[in-house]
């Protein structure tokens, strides 16, 4: 039996989250939580991993809806529909800039919500379907990096750790930090799938390179870096245990 599709409600009005909600549940989706955030949306998807998030334009806190559907994207690649009560042209054009798989206007009805989810989760596994069939055309052990006016070279073999700060990441090797212009989700997809493991939102580490874990961190020459819930069990199927 097919597992039904996992929902990240993000909604900061409880009465009308619920109300979607209860309209998920009858199309037989999953509602994993509601968040009313930004920090409350990213703990969700770290921990329950939705398929798709229908996220309000407006929610509490410093960052809005769209800024937060952004890094959503860009970051876990999960699927984002807009929902708003403004239906003017600067908020749609604002909201099309973060690329959402949908748009939809309050107040909708069940039929709508359940067109758009679908069409959404079809773009995604169509969209998943062609990064997995396009080739890479540059194979290389180097990483040349951006730095000012020059390109520093970086031996793939040498990396232990990239640390995602803010919208770039910091390449940790054992001679040199580096700084790349790239959130850490692009520099993954640059290097060895094979050979390195997002295990954090804000670490992807050298698999090789691990020394011991202990609880819920990894140590890499004495660095501790933390294993969030999402990524754990990943780790472990990744390593070779006896």
């Amino acid at each position: 039996m097919t597992p039904n599709r996992k929902v990240l409600i993000v909604e900061d009005e409880f009465s009308i989250a619920l109300d979607i909600k209860i309209s998920l549940e009858k199309l037989e989706y999953d509602v994993v939580g509601i968040a009313s955030n930004y920090e409350e949306t990213i703990t969700y998807i770290e921990d329950k991993i939705p398929d798709i998030v229908i996220m309000d334009i407006n929610i509490s806190g410093d960052k809005d809806g769209i800024t937060t559907a952004e890094e959503i994207y860009k970051v876990y690649k999960i699927p984002v529909v807009f929902l708003t009560a403004y239906g003017d042209d600067s908020t749609f054009n604002e909201a099309l800039q973060s690329k959402p798989f949908g748009f939809l206007l309050k107040p909708f009805n069940i039929k709508e919500l359940s067109f758009t989810i679908q069409i959404a989760l079809q773009r995604q596994s169509e969209n998943a379907e062609y990064a997995s069939i396009t080739p890479s055309s540059k194979i290389s052990n180097t990483l040349f990096i951006k730095d000012k006016s020059q390109l520093v070279s970086v031996k793939i073999c040498d990396i232990l750790w990239v640390e995602a700060m803010d919208n770039y990441s910091l390449v940790i090797t054992d001679e040199k930090k580096i700084v790349v212009n790239m959130f850490l989700k692009e520099f993954y997809e640059k290097v060895p799938q094979d050979k390195f493991l997002r295990i954090h939102r804000s670490y992807l580490v050298s698999l090789d390179k691990i020394d011991k874990i202990e609880n819920r961190f990894v140590f890499i020459n004495d660095k501790k870096i933390p294993i969030s819930k999402a990524y754990k069990n990943q780790l472990i199927e990744r390593l070779d245990i006896i």
